[in-house]
């Protein structure tokens, strides 16, 4: 059962031979974009082919919740059915803890029920219970291991690091060191506190450690007591964060979009200071999803699959040029037209080789005249080729909305309300150790 097999590999991580492959992501609301779900099945899929290769050893898919964030904004909303939905609330503090009952006003206007968020949603006394439910329920079968990493035992282990980086800013002095350009800002403290609503930065001043917009203030022995009594307190940020992972997780490999893939390799530094093991850092499948409609109008005007990353202008182009059977190219014209001039320089040469400019200019202006005549010829045809635009104009809009590409906006629920077999066709058909643009026909 879908139970027995996460039970089994929870409690497998203890043992010698086990490893984890990890992937992480914000507690998107209803999963938020399609990236998310193609981040989790690259981490089972990996899991599989490893699992396959080493047989003597252990593999656990692991999905990491970034459940202390507190950045409401990042994760409020998704894009489904046509329509783009927002759970108007305005917590603050830790996302992971939010009471999630107040979006089944987003339930109520979906225009299918979907059992599984409703369960998950209503049933659930904190936003980190609702996902893990809901991350059960879609990939359960797969054995994916769901962590929330806002756990006093867990963050017992890493109270050293917790400390040194609070006392000593040995993070920020590591990165000093380096003088290295990130896209990461290294901080002299690179942890939080969190309390009641609130999670806020620690700033050490006038020799004292300050939460920030609080009027919270510990002394140095005041702050490692804190850390020792209460470290489920310490919220660790982007870089502290990567180094709690590996730290309590006997973790292979971290599997990523391009920006956690970048920072990712900027931390090894930080890994090597602290003897945590890093993790081979993997970019995760990317992919685009033609439906049945989609295929229909490739199929239609012949358009070849490569050709669908050139934007739609030149597939438009291309494909007017095809129809027209290259009529609406002037190339030939203009050819003819400089033919013509450079046999009357010819010809003025012989007599007065001063007019030879004057001809050259006319040339050069006839030319202009064409191409403009060219531009006008080709409007008007994409006029009249109305439908062609409209299809063209749909397509786009499927695969790359909102000027963005599908999978940064589009939401699982558009293919999966349909179709639940969705995740078991992607499943079969990613593999993160291939490393191309899968597109994949619906």
């Amino acid at each position: 059962s879908e139970i027995k097999k996460v039970s089994d590999n929870i409690k497998s991580i203890k043992d010698s031979n086990t490893y984890t492959v990890t992937t992480g992501h914000q507690l998107n609301i209803f999963t938020g974009p399609l990236y998310v779900i193609y981040k989790i099945v690259s981490t089972i899929k990996l899991t599989q082919e490893l699992n396959n290769t080493y047989p003597d050893k252990h593999y656990v898919p692991v999905y990491w919740m970034a459940s202390e964030d507190h950045d409401f904004k990042e994760i409020q909303s998704f894009q489904a059915f046509g329509k783009n939905y927002t759970w108007d609330i305005n917590p603050t503090g830790a996302v992971g803890k939010i009471d999630p009952k107040s979006i089944k006003s987003i339930l109520d206007e979906l225009p299918e029920k979907i059992s599984l968020f409703e369960d998950a949603y209503l049933k659930s006394k904190s936003l980190s219970e609702a996902v893990r439910k809901y991350m059960h329920s879609l990939f359960g079968s797969y054995g994916l291991v769901v962590i929330d990493a806002n756990s006093k035992r867990l963050k017992k282990c890493f109270t050293p690091i917790i400390k040194d980086d609070i006392i000593n800013n040995s993070i920020k002095n590591i990165a000093k060191d380096k003088e290295e350009k990130s896209q990461v800002h290294v901080r002299k403290i690179n942890f939080f506190y969190m309390g009641e609503g609130m999670r806020e930065r620690i700033v050490f001043s006038n020799n004292c450690y300050n939460i920030n917009n609080t009027d919270i203030v510990f002394s140095e022995e005041e702050i490692l007591k804190e850390i020792e009594k209460n470290p489920e307190k310490f919220s660790p940020n982007v870089i502290t964060r990567c180094l709690y992972q590996e730290h309590i997780l006997p973790n292979v490999c971290y599997i990523g979009g391009p920006a956690e893939v970048t920072y990712w390799l900027e931390f090894k530094h930080f890994f090597d200071k602290y003897k945590i093991n890093y993790p081979v850092v993997m970019p995760r499948d990317f992919v685009l999803l033609l439906t049945k409609r989609s295929q229909k109008i490739v199929t239609k005007y012949g358009i070849e699959l490569s050709q669908l990353f050139e934007g739609k202008k030149n597939v438009i182009e291309t494909i007017l040029n095809i129809y027209s059977d290259n009529k609406n190219n002037f190339d030939d014209e203009i050819k003819t037209i400089k033919e013509a001039y450079e046999s009357l320089v010819d010809k003025y040469s012989s007599i007065d080789k001063s007019m030879s400019g004057n001809v050259e200019s006319k040339s050069k202006k006839t030319i202009k005249s064409i191409i403009e005549l060219e531009k006008k010829y080709k409007k008007a045809q994409k006029s009249s080729n109305a439908k062609l635009i409209q299809d063209i104009d749909n397509l786009y809009g499927s695969l790359f909305g909102n000027n963005s590409s599908q999978e940064r906006y589009d939401n699982f629920l558009n293919y999966y309300a349909s179709d639940e077999t969705f995740i078991a066709t992607l499943v079969d058909i990613l593999n993160p150790l291939v490393l191309n643009y899968k597109i994949i026909k619906l």
